[in-house]
C-alpha cells in the first residue's frame, strides 16, 4: 500500500518522543515500513522515521519564536501539502482531530482519523459537519464522547515488549508518570501512598503557570516518602516502570487510552487506575492491577499490590497490546477503507 501518515508539526515524530501522539505515529510509521509498504510521513522537518519524511518547517513549530497567531498558519500549510499529493497515495491517516477534515473531502483519496485528544464540547459543532467521515477510536470508551461520528474500528494501542521488558522483582516503591496537571489526579496519589505508608515516585512534566503543582504537590514532597524525579527520558521511563511495584493511574477526566498503563504492564508492573474512561478496558480488576473510585480504595488496593501476579500483567500486554497487533489492526482497517472505496466508485452495471 501507498500510506501517507499526517500529524501535527508541532514537536518531531520519533517512536521513542515523550509526546505520546509522536511516538504512536513514529512506531506506526516504522512498523509499515518494516512491513514492505511505502510510507510517506507529513511532519516537522525534525523527525524521525524510516518512511520517506515531507517535513515542514525547519525545526518543529514549536521549535519557532512565533506567536500562536503565526504558528497555526505552518501547521495548516503541512496539512495542504499532504493532500496536494493525495493522488500519490492509497489512504491518508491523519492524526489531527479536526483540522485535516477541511481538506479532506476536497480530494479522491481515503482519509482515516485518529482522534487523540478528548472531544470538547466546543469542537462537537465543528465535527458534526465531517461526522460521516472516517474514524478510528483508541478504546470503545471513546466513542461515548461523540457517538455520532462514523467509528469505523476501534484499535487499542501496542507496547514494543522487547523495549519495556518485564522484570520479575521490583524496588519498594510505587510510581505516577505523566503530565503533572489537575485534571491528572496527582494528589489522590499522595493522599492513597501516604496514608498506605508506601514510598511514592512522581516523574513528568510540571507546569508552573497551572499554580497546581505547588499548591498540591509541593507541600508532600519530602524526598523520602515522596519524591519528584523530573522528567524521565525512555530509558530512565523503563528503568523507573520496571522497579515500581505499582504504577498509580488517578486520572479525573476520561482517557482516550493511557498509554503509561501498558508500558508499566509490559515491564509486569500492575496498574491501579480510576474507573473512568478507557481505564477498565486495559486494566483487568484483581487479575493487573485494581479498578477503584475513591482515595480509601486506593489505598487499600496498595495495601494488596503483591496480590497481583506480575507475570498476568505481562502476559495480558503480550495478548492485547502488543505493537504487532496493533499494526495488523491498521492494516487490515486500511484495507477494507481502499476496498469499500474503490467499489463505491466502480461504474454501475
Amino acid at each position: 500500500m501507498r500510506i501517507a501518515q499526517l500529524v501535527s508539526n508541532l514537536h518531531d515524530v520519533d517512536a521513542k518522543s515523550n509526546h505520546a501522539i509522536y511516538s504512536h505515529t513514529g512506531i506506526l510509521t516504522d512498523a509499515f515500513v518494516e512491513k514492505n509498504h511505502a510510507v510517506t510521513l507529513f511532519a516537522s522537518s525534525g523527525s524521525v522515521t524510516k518512511a520517506k519524511l515531507h517535513g515542514f518547517p525547519p525545526p518543529s513549530v514549536a521549535g519557532l519564536a512565533l506567536p500562536e497567531s503565526v504558528r497555526k498558519h505552518y501547521t495548516h500549510s503541512l496539512i495542504s501539502q499532504c493532500f496536494n499529493r493525495a493522488k500519490e497515495f492509497d489512504i491518508i491517516h491523519s492524526h489531527f482531530t479536526l483540522l485535516s477534515s477541511f481538506y479532506a473531502n476536497l480530494v479522491d483519496t481515503p482519509t482515516v482519523n485518529s482522534i487523540h485528544s478528548p472531544i470538547t464540547e466546543e469542537l462537537k459543532p465543528l465535527l458534526m459537519q465531517f461526522k460521516k467521515n472516517r474514524y478510528i477510536s483508541f478504546s470503545h470508551s471513546q466513542r461515548k464522547q461523540f457517538p455520532e461520528l462514523n467509528w469505523v474500528a476501534n484499535i487499542y494501542h501496542g507496547v514494543d515488549t522487547n523495549l519495556f521488558a518485564y522484570n520479575e522483582t521490583p524496588e519498594d516503591y510505587f510510581l505516577y508518570l505523566g503530565r503533572i496537571t489537575e485534571e491528572k489526579g496527582i494528589h489522590y496519589a499522595i493522599e492513597a501512598a501516604k496514608a498506605a505508608g508506601v514510598r511514592l515516585l512522581i516523574a513528568g512534566r510540571s507546569y508552573a503557570t497551572e499554580g497546581y503543582w505547588h499548591t498540591h504537590l509541593e507541600p508532600h514532597i519530602d524526598g523520602v516518602n515522596v519524591s519528584y524525579v523530573g522528567e524521565a527520558d525512555l530509558e530512565r521511563k523503563i528503568e523507573l516502570y520496571r522497579n515500581a511495584k505499582g504504577l498509580l493511574f488517578p486520572t479525573q477526566y476520561d482517557e482516550v487510552f493511557g498509554l503509561v498503563m501498558i508500558e508499566a504492564m509490559s515491564c509486569g508492573t500492575p496498574v491501579i487506575g480510576w474507573n473512568k474512561g478507557s481505564v477498565p478496558e486495559v486494566i483487568q480488576d484483581g487479575e493487573t492491577g485494581y479498578l477503584v473510585s475513591s482515595i480509601e480504595e486506593m489505598t487499600e488496593a496498595i495495601q494488596n499490590i503483591d496480590k497481583i501476579d506480575r507475570k498476568a500483567c505481562r502476559k495480558r500486554v503480550e495478548e492485547l497490546f502488543s505493537v504487532e497487533k496493533m499494526v495488523r489492526g491498521y492494516l487490515r482497517v486500511y484495507e477494507r477503507i481502499i476496498a469499500d472505496w474503490k467499489r463505491e466508485r466502480a461504474p454501475k452495471q
